[in-house]
């Protein structure tokens, strides 16, 4: 079975502006410390890294789908410079008042990928610095590190 390592990205992985709690532009793209170092500790390690993210209103007026893509797409330019690769992303689009089935903490995002490809639960984990990964690492059963938003990446191993 698969290591994985899933990853909340604002606040987490890069800066989260906190008066507007979403980066809207490349010239706002931060990665937080810590990132690198521990990125290419856990693929050192044999973890597959699955970022998953709640990116409110993508697509629409307030969050544009091509400010996001510039963002996203630098941010894995940026990472890949130092040898990391994410193996999946996935990106719920929604509000919070949407109640969908893909938004963390619930896990319609990745129910899929895991009954296809079961995890080892007691070697993944889930970093992010909210109560919603917390909660979304015990919906999947596997343990979540917390840290602080847009403080230092925690050392994972």
């Amino acid at each position: 079975m698969k290591k994985v390592a899933f990853l909340d990205r604002d606040g987490a992985l890069i800066y989260e502006p906190q008066d507007t709690f979403q980066v809207d532009s490349v010239d706002q793209l931060k990665i937080l410390p810590g990132v690198v170092e521990n990125l290419q500790r856990l693929q050192r390690l044999g973890y597959q890294l699955v970022m998953v993210t709640n990116q409110d209103g993508l697509g629409t007026s307030s969050n544009p789908q091509k400010n996001f893509e510039a963002v996203q797409n630098k941010l894995f330019e940026l990472l890949q410079q130092h040898g990391i690769k994410l193996d999946q992303v996935f990106v719920c689009p929604h509000f919070p008042q949407d109640n969908c089935l893909c938004r963390k903490p619930k896990t319609g995002l990745v129910a899929g990928s895991l009954e296809e490809e079961p995890i080892d639960h007691d070697a993944s984990l889930m970093v992010g610095d909210r109560e919603t990964d917390r909660q979304f690492a015990k919906n999947i059963g596997v343990r979540f590190l917390k840290m602080e938003t847009n403080g230092h990446f925690p050392n994972v191993v």
